[in-house]
């Protein structure tokens, strides 16, 4: 690494999953971030630590699992001062930092700690493929940061609503307006690396969770009601046909995912979640299996890397990037991936997830992969199927075979339950409580945005 610490971009795609961007069977058109892969080093199989933004983001900046540091609800928990963030860590060695941070994030979750700017804004209204995005280009091509600068991008438009270009809402950009989506960032995408210095920069590309987009037509009448709860408010107080309307889809949305299982355990459907868009539900690789691009700066050229990593390794990985392994702190449960990126390799070790609710209370369900395997189970309702899938014989997660190998699904669980028991042994005291304003406050940020009724 050079004496003189890079510069490092790390831009996080909403949403964006890792076979709708990378696999060969895709059918977004992704030249940008092909190229930007083939500069460095692509890591198809990175697997989030939950499936909701704010957890995960937590988690990125932190190095640490949910259980661990206790942001795991999108409502009511916010970082502890008493964690070290990578900006923070970055700024105290000589980086400046910026942010430009939109959808769930904002200010109320602390996570701006060690920006010295972080700029909160509308995702829909100043989108990246708007004039938002061009000034910001411009940004980068005037050199409007300064060295050495960590710049954290957070982009919306693949999240519902999908924001797709002028002429590819076609078949010829994708198969599914999430996919449109993929390809129509991926234009403003290589616009915008065309205006950074890739010789002293390093840009790392990633996605914070997944999304389980509609596959059938009964998925898309699913989507489409879905969409009038992302609609962006007026500002003026809701009237009380819009608060029954929003309760009442919300009632059915819930009892259809209750029927959902229903039918699954009676054999009707091969899935649980049937009919189930969105994200933050379950722990299938369609909602935690992201990629992770490093490319530019010293990064070799031309890997591909399809052993399995963790969320919680980017945080460490940065701080190598940045030349202060030194610096990662006791906190973080994750561990660096340089020995990958320099052509060596890495013990596999298991990737711990959880899902996420719109409330208070952390979730009940949990899912580990490893060896091989996904497990999953609700450790608060054992009626719920325990579900174990063999991902080389099933990539798709189809064919449910706990029932079939319960050896296997028992071993796994115990590491879930060593996990969450440990983690929460030496999870950081969250004492720090949102006042009631900033409760009202947070909670309707998140009713506009779909997240809360």
């Amino acid at each position: 690494m050079p004496s003189k610490r890079p510069n490092i971009l790390l831009i996080v795609i909403d949403c964006l999953r890792a076979d709708r961007a990378f696999d060969p069977d895709r059918t977004a058109q992704t030249p940008g971030m092909q190229a930007l892969a083939e500069r460095g080093t692509l890591f198809t199989h990175l697997i989030t630590a939950n499936s909701m933004t704010i957890p995960c983001m937590t988690t990125m900046f932190s190095g640490m699992y949910p259980a661990h540091h206790g942001v795991r609800a999108m409502v009511g928990a916010r970082v502890s001062d008493s964690i070290p963030l990578l900006a923070e860590i970055l700024r105290d060695n000589g980086y400046h930092t910026y942010a430009e941070a939109t959808g769930p994030l904002s200010q109320f979750y602390r996570l701006d700690r060690g920006f010295d700017q972080y700029e909160f804004r509308d995702g829909v209204k100043s989108p990246m493929l708007g004039e938002w995005g061009e000034q910001l280009i411009e940004r980068f091509r005037d050199g409007g940061f300064e060295s050495p600068w960590f710049a954290y991008l957070h982009l919306w438009g693949v999240h519902r609503p999908r924001q797709i270009l002028p002429g590819y809402d076609t078949p010829e950009y994708g198969r599914t307006q999430y996919d449109r989506a993929i390809s129509s960032y991926d234009v403003r995408l290589r616009e915008l690396l065309d205006a950074v210095d890739l010789d002293n920069t390093i840009v790392l590309l990633t996605g914070d969770h997944g999304e389980k987009i509609p596959e059938n037509s009964l998925e898309s009448q699913v989507e489409f009601f879905k969409k009038s709860l992302t609609k962006q408010n007026t500002g003026k107080k809701p009237t009380r046909w819009i608060q029954f309307r929003r309760k009442s889809i919300a009632a059915a949305r819930e009892t259809w995912f209750k029927t959902s299982r229903l039918l699954y355990r009676a054999g009707v459907v091969d899935s649980p979640l049937a009919t189930v868009t969105g994200h933050g539900y379950h722990v299938y690789d369609s909602l935690v299996r992201v990629p992770l691009v490093v490319s530019g700066g010293a990064v070799p050229p031309g890997r591909r890397i399809d052993d399995q990593v963790r969320q919680i390794d980017i945080m460490p990985t940065i701080l190598s990037l940045a030349g202060l392994d030194d610096h990662i702190p006791d906190t973080a449960d994750g561990r660096s991936l340089m020995p990958f990126i320099q052509g060596e390799g890495l013990e596999e070790l298991p990737a711990l997830i959880e899902t996420c609710q719109n409330s208070r209370e952390p979730s009940s369900f949990y899912g580990v992969r490893y060896d091989g395997y996904k497990y999953a189970y609700d450790a608060a309702d054992p009626k719920v199927p325990q579900e174990l899938y063999d991902l080389q014989a099933d990539p798709e997660e189809k064919k449910n075979l706990a029932q079939a190998m319960p050896q296997r699904a028992t071993q796994l669980r115990r590491l879930i339950e060593t996990h969450v028991e440990q983690a929460q042994t030496g999870a950081v005291n969250m004492t720090d409580e949102l006042s009631e304003t900033e409760m009202a406050g947070l909670a309707d940020h998140l009713r506009k945005l779909g997240y809360v009724e």
